[in-house]
């Protein structure tokens, strides 16, 4: 569901599908959601995080030079992020859960957002995957 509420503050990034990216998705989160407590901040930074080298990872098979587009919005009573990828789809219902025990390195990423946000939506079409990310602010 679309948000239709005007946003306080709302930014756009567009960067490529690189890991190292990732240190200027936290920068800019942190510039849009400047003033906003360190907590929903720190949560929404983490979650971006995960749902960007997921995109590079995942979606562009770890191939560079293919577009992400980020969109920050503060709202009155939450921060809100969406991505927009034209790489593979996914089904979120079909990932495996976590193994906790130490045996596996990595897929813990759709774990840990679904953790640390209060909402979290995939929308995949024939051309763009759409992924929306929000946390209620205290």
């Amino acid at each position: 569901m679309p948000d239709t509420e005007r946003p306080i503050i709302e930014k756009t990034l567009h960067v490529q599908s690189d890991l190292q990216v990732l240190a200027e998705v936290r920068r800019f989160l942190r510039e849009v959601f400047a003033g906003v407590p360190d907590d929903p901040v720190d949560r929404m930074e983490l979650a971006a995080n995960e749902v960007t080298a997921n995109i590079i990872r995942h979606a562009y098979q770890g191939q560079p030079e293919h577009p992400i587009t980020i969109r920050a919005a503060l709202r009155d009573d939450r921060i809100c992020v969406s991505f927009i990828d034209h790489g593979s789809s996914f089904e979120p219902d079909e990932v495996p859960q976590p193994l906790f025990d130490g045996s596996q390195e990595g897929g813990f990423g759709l774990f840990i957002v679904s953790q640390v946000v209060d909402r979290f939506t995939y929308h995949p079409n024939e051309d763009e995957n759409h992924t929306s990310l929000c946390i209620f602010l205290p």
